[in-house]
């Protein structure tokens, strides 16, 4: 997966980061998208540091919420399969 920060200086704010990337959808899949957060620092070049370092963390939330996902559902069906037996 891939991801895009774009960065930009603000005279009032400083160095601003954002970062574009796969985000999990409302039905399991992987789209990109904008991240809502903006990344504030002294530099464009800390900013850009920074964005890679937090999407490096969000992607691993990510793909844990993606296997936690998957495990539920997995759960679900074997819950359902044994109502189906008993019945």
């Amino acid at each position: 997966m891939t991801y895009e920060v774009v960065t930009w200086d603000s005279a009032e704010h400083g160095a601003i980061a954002r970062i574009r990337m796969p985000m999990l959808s409302a039905k399991g899949k992987m789209k990109p998208d904008w991240l809502p957060v903006a990344i504030h620092a002294a530099t464009p070049e800390e900013a850009r540091s920074k964005a890679v370092t937090f999407y490096e963390a969000e992607l691993e939330r990510l793909s844990s919420k993606a296997a936690n996902m998957e495990a539920g559902r997995a759960k679900a069906a074997a819950t359902r399969a044994a109502k189906k037996e008993r019945v």
